[in-house]
């Protein structure tokens, strides 16, 4: 049964991040047998979800151990690891992260996202397949990210806000 898409958080960055992951397929620029970060011949789906983020407009934090961008593969698929700026939802929609047994992959339309396989950037139903029912949906909600301090050169450190902060607001 197709999982319906809400249209709640329809903003500019979220159709950006569909449209850039959409314009990448068909790329070979995440094949593992590049060198660019993580490194060659590991997989590069998270660089890929990350770049696209990025260029979108969405912020996506760099891990502080390695200076790796973004997050690790495994944090966006645990519900209990907390991204700033990213909120686990229900119902995934176009510029959302979905990830499951730690590959991620940008949601473009109803059941359908861009990842990486096999080297290449492809449009799959990845995180929709029948199995992937506790895959996770992330989504980008600026609102959420706290104060920023820079730390060193490309080092930022981003804190959420606290829930008390929040609702004092």
């Amino acid at each position: 049964m197709p999982v319906p898409i809400r249209k709640e958080s329809d903003s500019a960055v979220h159709r950006n991040i569909a449209r850039l992951a959409k314009l990448k397929v068909g790329s070979k620029d995440f094949s593992k047998d590049l060198p660019k970060e993580p490194g060659c011949g590991l997989e590069k789906h998270n660089k890929f979800v990350g770049e696209v983020c990025l260029s979108a407009g969405a912020y996506v934090p760099r891990r502080i151990i390695n200076n790796v961008l973004p997050e690790n593969t495994g944090d966006w698929s645990d519900r209990a690891t907390s991204i700033p700026g990213w909120n686990v939802v229900v119902y995934p929609q176009p510029g959302d992260v979905i990830a499951y047994n730690g590959r991620p992959a940008i949601v473009v339309s109803q059941n359908t996202s861009v990842t990486v396989v096999d080297g290449m950037v492809k449009e799959t139903n990845w995180g929709f397949k029948v199995g992937h029912e506790n895959a996770v949906v992330r989504r980008f909600l600026p609102k959420n990210i706290g104060p920023v301090s820079v730390v060193g050169p490309k080092r930022v450190r981003f804190s959420q806000r606290d829930s008390s902060e929040t609702a004092s607001q």
